[in-house]
């Protein structure tokens, strides 16, 4: 790769979390349920990228016999980010965007556990460590939003699960991501989440028309920067920077989203909250940290 790509893949990956910053955000303007916000973002993700893929075809080729294959794994991953959205948005509607996002934002702790128990991969010491102080910064943002009512409690509830299941679906999709390109990999992941999304909606009786002009465009929106230009340029950067470093850039959303919904909704969190922040972060950073392996002498 040339000097100039980590650079290039930095400034990419600025760009895709500042997309994904302004998701909760969005969630606040649509007046919709969290089953169908999903299912319009995703749906909408998955048109955005069909006339791409169609101009594609020829330095990407369409592999039928590969997707067939993988169906079940794209089906699986796809079930499991539509239950990633429909508890984080889900969240966001009850609780404040601070809350929500700092819940949500252990999802690679629940990575260390699913791996431990699904991967067979060794969870070191500092790994137990990081855990339990991750834990003990969700109980403490809990603690503090459940003198704000029930519905606080719950959207926290709702942001631990959409963590879990965020952590799950990336290690499911690790099997698509090696098999297909990129833009591939997100369509019939996206268009998959979206079907899931949508039965469940319709199961549950959810109206699926009759929003207000800016609902539509809010879904729009939604589908547009946070999941066709966010998650994409994030899947890039993970291409081409070391994952660690990736997963701790992916901090920066919940600080820009408490500052946006601080200025735009009047969102204060309390004093239990920053306390819970710090360990939240703690544990994160703790058990994504790698030390650089130092290169053998000559």
């Amino acid at each position: 790769m040339s000097a100039s790509g980590p650079g290039k893949a930095r400034w990419l990956l600025a760009l895709g979390l500042a997309s994904i910053s302004f998701a909760s955000i969005l969630v606040r303007y649509c007046a919709a349920p969290a089953l169908v916000i999903g299912f319009y973002r995703e749906l909408m993700a998955s048109v955005v990228l069909l006339p791409v893929i169609l101009l594609r075809l020829r330095q990407e080729p369409w592999e039928g016999g590969v997707q067939k294959r993988l169906l079940p794994y794209t089906l699986g991953s796809g079930a499991i980010l539509g239950l990633h959205f429909a508890c984080w948005i889900g969240a966001v509607q009850l609780t404040t965007v601070a809350s929500a996002l700092l819940v949500m934002s252990i999802q690679p702790v629940w990575a260390a556990v699913l791996g431990y128990f699904f991967l067979k991969e060794a969870v070191p010491r500092k790994g137990i460590f990081a855990i339990a102080v991750a834990l003990a910064g969700v109980a403490l943002i809990a603690w503090g939003d459940g003198g704000r009512g029930s519905a606080n409690l719950m959207g926290d509830g709702l942001a631990l699960v959409s963590g879990l299941a965020a952590a799950a679906y990336l290690t499911v999709g690790r099997h698509l991501r090696r098999r297909l390109p990129l833009l591939h990999y997100l369509f019939t992941v996206y268009a998959a989440s979206a079907f899931f999304l949508g039965l469940a909606a319709v199961f549950a009786g959810e109206p699926m028309t009759g929003f207000d002009g800016r609902t539509w465009i809010m879904f729009g929106l939604l589908a547009l920067f946070p999941s066709v230009l966010g998650h994409s340029l994030v899947n890039y950067a993970i291409r081409h920077m070391e994952s660690y470093r990736v997963n701790l850039s992916i901090l920066v959303e919940p600080v820009v989203s408490t500052a946006l919904a601080a200025v735009l909704f009047a969102e204060i969190p309390g004093p239990r909250f920053y306390l819970g922040a710090l360990f939240v972060l703690a544990g994160v950073v703790t058990a994504l940290w790698r030390k650089k392996p130092i290169a053998p002498s000559s």
